[in-house]
């Protein structure tokens, strides 16, 4: 029964990480006893992962979302949608669990590469994040290779895209958000354009 359900639960586990990507919830998270990890703060409702846990009876999901560094402040509502997915998938009498870990971002890659193991070693159904293009072309070889799917909620760098039959997301790459932007600007009639632009030292890919 588990197994039948893991397409539909990471879609829809995607589709609230996404819709709450920017606004951003708070609240207090339940005790779930004995865990591989504890949910991190901001989380909306915790369902960790029992240390007997096993993909073969329980939808794991692993999540690898900015806890500490620079997107760190992406983190929380990212953390919340996936939360409130497991939340609702187990108050409607399934059994599924999260198993969290840091995706850090650019500037220390060796962060997301431990959790990238943290999340093959734990057998996850599914891995949800990250939310920089970086941090997943960083991992997303080593997931897919395990093979766990892969689902961003923000990666837009065109690099990822066919990148691995394993890997998705649910925003559209930069190329195709850029053409958009540049017709609507054109259409509306705008001459003088200025960008606000957030800067940072990247190692591998776009951010």
């Amino acid at each position: 029964m588990v197994q039948s359900k893991k397409a539909w639960f990471a879609v829809a586990a995607l589709a609230a990480a996404a819709t709450l990507t920017l606004a951003g919830c708070g609240g207090g998270s339940s005790d779930a006893g004995s865990s591989e990890s504890a949910a991190p703060a901001g989380s909306y409702t915790s369902q960790d992962c029992a240390s007997d846990a096993t993909s073969a009876t329980t939808l794991k999901v692993g999540t690898i979302l900015p806890q500490t560094g620079t997107l760190a402040f992406l983190g929380p509502p990212e953390i919340a949608g996936v939360g409130l997915a497991v939340s609702d998938i187990v108050e409607a009498g399934d059994s599924a669990c999260t198993f969290w870990t840091d995706s850090g971002d650019s500037t220390d890659m060796a962060v997301s590469s431990a959790s990238a193991d943290k999340l093959i070693d734990a057998k996850v159904s599914v891995a949800i994040g990250a939310a920089s293009s970086s941090v997943s072309l960083n991992v997303v070889d080593k997931l897919a290779a395990a093979p766990i799917v892969q689902i961003s909620p923000a990666n837009t760098s065109a690099e990822l895209s066919g990148k691995s039959p394993f890997y998705f997301r649910t925003a559209p790459p930069d190329t195709v958000q850029g053409s958009a932007l540049g017709q609507l600007i054109v259409g509306d009639g705008h001459q003088n354009v200025a960008f606000l632009v957030f800067q940072r030292r990247v190692r591998h890919g776009s951010p």
